[in-house]
């Protein structure tokens, strides 16, 4: 197996080698467009990774408390009960 000195993240190589060339006008400067989706890219995956610590912050002593926890379980057995639901009623192709 080869070792390089640099890894990457395997869905960020995906994500800048697969899905945004589809959005890349051949007929203008591709290194500038790549450089603005990377840059936008980059700044709402920011954006979320923020959202998720303030979040994350926050609910901490939300479960700090046993009825925070068992209403977050209960939040989740319900959404994973319609999920299943849907799941059920649809059609098979």
């Amino acid at each position: 197996m080869i070792k390089t000195r640099f890894s990457g993240n395997p869905k960020a190589i995906w994500l800048f080698t697969a899905f945004l060339p589809q959005f890349v006008d051949p007929s203008r400067p591709i290194a500038a467009q790549f450089v603005v989706l990377g840059a936008l890219f980059l700044m709402l995956e920011w954006i979320a990774i923020s959202a998720y610590a303030y979040m994350g912050l926050h609910m901490r002593r939300w479960f700090a408390e046993p009825r925070g926890k068992r209403i977050f379980n209960r939040c989740c057995a319900g959404l994973l009960s319609a999920a299943a639901s849907v799941l059920l009623m649809a059609k098979r192709a």
